[in-house]
């Protein structure tokens, strides 16, 4: 690139000095920063010769083929000679260039500095991306420190020794080998909240600005409202805990006492609350507050028959992952105030008599049709009236046109495991007009949990008996079935409803009659003596048959492309192929969507239990990113094969994929105008992005490796660092979990913690670490953790401790008393960029902490290990050309 200026330079005193002037006339990036006067002689009565060195700087990017030129419009101030060269010059170099500027001057007549004017020209050197890096970085010197060595916590064999124990506790294979079966049920689900009462959360409903405090005391949970109108309605609940399934209904039970300001005006109110999985609401148990002291409230049979207030339309009764209460003012003034207490909350599911396993299920229609439904299927409609007839479901169908179609169905049972094939049979009673007409078809109905559909057994019902029962069998209902239509996302695990289909087929709407079913059944005897996957306190890898494994979030029973993604990069910097494998082998088969709008993107949640369905198939971002560093490392250090184990190709899809692919009811996986990752692609969310999401240090690799759009990639990261920049608070350096793409912290409807520095946020301090370390040495950035750092020093000395969730701001969450592995880990990964004594305790606190077990393992473990990874120095950037063979 040729650039030139003319730039006009003051030489007003030169003659007779030998330093004319210092200083520093800028043309871009190069700085003329100096003349140096080398020769001075007479060359007529008024005319003097002076010769100079010229020096420049440049502050930019390497320069090359640097000419400059002087001339003047000046008589009495001649350039003899301005031939000044220079080869190159680096960022930040300054040097003298070759030749000399010669000048003629009369001295009868004043020089005038405006008239000389420099003329400068130069290429921009190419630069690689890699130059922009620090020359100090990981990257340049390969180096990476033990800081549990450095810091004298411990030696280097310890060090090694800790890091392996760990990994082989929290990835040891847990094979998919039979256990015995489960032949009966007789659980409590959830059963206290003994944990302290962590995990509760209040907000006002209804569009009311009642606040509340939340705090334990004598080991119950004491709810402080600020009461704002008559109006207020106030919500306090727990969300989200491992599902229960209570179509078979439900007891709740739990403690209350209220002030007796309360109970004395009367006016106030309280109704229980469930969720479902998808955040669906039902309100129910309503009850004025009015009596005084610790009460006992019992609530029996809550399930899919109880009388709701309101209860979303498509509430899960399978997924039921909420509790709480809901407070309602009632019209009660504003200044009757005090607390409430809640203490012993249980919900329990009731004994289960043992079902054969040749029976699942079975409805013979002694009581009610209640749970049975029909529908006009296909833009057609017929209208279907059900009634009871003697002990049997009768359907009145009222046809309208020869296409008629119409389902019928029992919703939702208690979910039966199909995976190992099931018979499901009918008793069905067909009028003789019919069978004699012929032209009628059948086919079996299945939906899951979920309610997602499957079509089978397309019959007509020619050739049955007229006017009187006969069985219609389905044999070996199961995920290899040849199924008329089967939902993609099909859970077989978790069959809940069966139904049949009934087409007209071409039959005359004037050929009528009722059909009777009877003796409805599911055998699932191969499911239920079916294998069941073996349980662990203490890992998180579960191996799927002899290639494939998965990670398992274990507090939520799902699978997640975080856990897979971090399974992966894990695995790959502990020299793991065989799991690294094992895994993306799943995350391939099971995770990757097909088809749909989400397509090639990696469903972000699966079921837990073979064949492992989408609960959610949209993308995570963080899930991708992480899958594509892990594959680019997998390529780095191990080479690349054929097919899905072509690591780089496969890396490589993702990137493109991120930038530039969306359908017309998603958005892009990378901002178009802000250029920073979205916290998810669906547009019911709103676009703003969460900064730990944010990784500059992968954006910087990504620049150099992959096949297309390097200077895109390095353009995201040095947004991302400015992003984390803004995105901090001014003082604790804390971040909210969700931010705008602007960094002001998000709120949002669905997670209460969104806008505070929870969980998510952890990972911002690991993300710093790695950018300082790996590539940038930014004295931003270093900043940025030294203000955590601070922070959690001052919380230490002031508090005792630090704990989990805090607001920005600093200000603690009530009813938090616990620091958090996770939390621990990440502020021991960030504390390493800090020369702040107090991180030498946050790198101990780390040391001090064992592998986390037990049912929160799973975020708290990946987040443990990989900070292990970096204090101990095994959490390296894999470059192409270190690939070593291996026999």
């Amino acid at each position: 690139m040729l650039l030139t200026k003319k730039v006009r330079h003051s030489l007003s005193s030169f003659i007779g000095c030998t330093l004319l002037f210092s200083s520093q006339m800028s043309y871009a990036d190069i700085l003329v920063e100096s003349l140096s006067l080398t020769k001075q002689s007479r060359v007529s009565r008024f005319d003097y010769r002076y010769e100079m060195q010229v020096t420049v700087k440049n502050d930019a990017d390497t320069a090359e083929n640097i000419a400059i030129s002087v001339s003047s419009n000046n008589t009495n101030g001649i350039v003899q000679n301005s031939d000044l060269t220079l080869s190159s010059l680096g960022s930040g170099e300054s040097a003298l260039m070759n030749g000399s500027l010669v000048l003629i001057v009369n001295r009868r007549e004043a020089f005038n500095e405006n008239d000389l004017t420099w003329d400068i020209q130069y290429d921009r050197a190419e630069v690689s991306i890699a130059d922009t890096f620090s020359e100090n970085s990981a990257y340049h010197t390969g180096v990476y420190p033990n800081f549990f060595v450095e810091q004298g916590i411990a030696n280097e064999e310890q060090v090694i020794t800790k890091l392996q124990s760990t990994y082989a506790q929290l990835f040891e294979l847990i094979p998919d080998e039979p256990i015995a079966p489960v032949d009966s049920v007789d659980a409590v689900f959830y059963q206290g909240f003994t944990d302290g009462f962590t995990g509760w959360a209040t907000n006002g409903d209804n569009g009311t600005e009642v606040t509340a405090t939340l705090a334990v005391v004598d080991e119950a949970l004491q709810v402080t409202p600020i009461w704002d109108s008559n109006g207020d309605n106030l919500s306090v609940k727990f969300q989200q805990f491992h599902p229960i399934d209570i179509t078979s209904g439900a007891t709740i039970v739990y403690e209350m006492e209220v002030a007796d300001d309360y109970v004395t005006d009367g006016s106030m109110a309280v109704q229980l609350i469930i969720e479902d999985a998808n955040f669906n609401p039902g309100f129910f148990g309503y009850r004025a507050l009015v009596t005084n002291g610790r009460v006992t409230i019992t609530v029996e049979n809550v399930g899919p028959d109880t009388g709701f207030g309101f209860i979303a339309e498509d509430f899960d009764f399978t997924q039921v992952r909420g509790f709480g209460f809901q407070f309602l003012a009632n019209g009660k003034a504003t200044s009757v105030a005090g607390d409430i207490i809640i203490d012993e909350v249980s919900i329990s599911l009731p004994n289960l008599l043992e079902v054969p396993a040749e029976e699942a299920f079975i409805d013979s229609f002694d009581n009610d049709i209640n749970n049975w439904v029909v529908s006009a299927d296909n833009d057609t409609s017929v209208n279907v009236v059900l009634s009871e007839n003697a002990g049997t479901l009768n359907l009145s169908p009222s046809w309208q046109s020869n296409g008629d179609v119409f389902t019928v169905k029992y919703q939702q049972f208690d979910a039966v495991d199909i995976t190992g094939g099931a018979n499901i049979s009918f008793d069905v009673k067909l009028p003789a007009s019919y069978v004699n007409d012929g032209s009628m078809v059948t086919q079996l109905v299945i939906e899951d949990a979920n309610y997602q559909p499957g079509f089978i057994g397309y019959a007509s019902i020619a050739g049955h008996p007229a006017d009187e029962f006969f069985t219609l069998t389905f044999t070996n209902v199961s995920p290899s079935a040849s199924f008329g239509y089967i939902s993609g996302g099909f859970d077989f695990t978790k069959l809940s409803g069966v139904g049949l289909q009934i087409l007209a087929g071409g039959k005359a709407v004037d050929i009528v009659g009722d059909i009777q079913i009877d003796n409805v059944k599911v055998s699932a005897a191969a499911a239920s003596d079916g294998p069941v996957i073996a349980e662990s306190n203490t890992s998180l890898l579960y191996g799927v048959g002899e290639d494939m494994a998965f990670i398992k979030a274990i507090d939520s029973n799902d699978i997640r492309s975080e856990g897979m993604s971090y399974g992966m990069f894990i695995s790959v910097l502990m020299d793991d192929q065989a799991t690294f494998n094992k895994l993306w082998t799943f995350t391939k088969e099971k995770m990757q969507n097909k088809s749909g709008v989400h397509k090639d993107f990696f469903a972000w949640q699966l079921s837990a239990v073979a064949p492992y369905a989408p609960i959610a198939a949209n993308p995570a971002p963080d899930g991708e990113e992480f899958f594509a560093m892990a594959l680019f490392f997998a390529n780095n250090r191990w080479g690349s094969t054929t097919g899905i184990y072509d690591y780089q190709t496969e890396a490589n899809s993702i990137l493109h994929d991120m930038i530039y692919t969306q359908s017309d009811s998603t958005r892009l996986m990378m901002n178009p105008i802000y250029k920073q990752i979205e916290f998810v692609t669906t547009p019911n969310i709103d676009s703003f992005t969460d900064p730990s999401y944010h990784l500059p240090a992968f954006y910087e690799l990504w620049a150099l490796w992959a096949d297309a759009d390097n200077d895109y990639w390095h353009e995201v990261a040095v947004i991302s660092r400015e992003f984390l920049g803004k995105a901090a608070h001014p003082v604790t350096g804390l971040y909210s979990d969700y931010a705008s793409h602007d960094g002001a912290p998000q709120y949002t409807s669905f997670n209460n913690n969104s806008h505070k520095s929870a969980y998510d946020s952890y990972r911002v301090m690991g993300n710093l670490a790695l950018d300082y370390y790996w590539i940038s040495e930014s004295a931003d950035l270093k900043e940025l953790v030294d203000r955590q750092v601070n922070f959690f020093n001052k919380e230490v000395m002031t508090k005792g401790d630090f704990i989990a969730i805090y607001e920005v701001d600093g200000i603690r969450e009530p009813g938090i008393n616990y620091r958090g592995h996770g939390r621990t880990a990440m502020n021991a990964f960030g504390a390493t960029a800090s020369e702040n004594p107090f991180a030498k305790d946050m790198i101990e606190y780390l040391w001090q902490q064992d592998a986390p077990t037990g049912k929160y393992r799973y975020y708290d473990g990946m987040l443990h290990m990989m900070s292990l990874l970096h204090v101990s120095g095994e959490y390296k950037i894999y470059k192409p050309e270190q690939l070593v063979s291996k026999p």
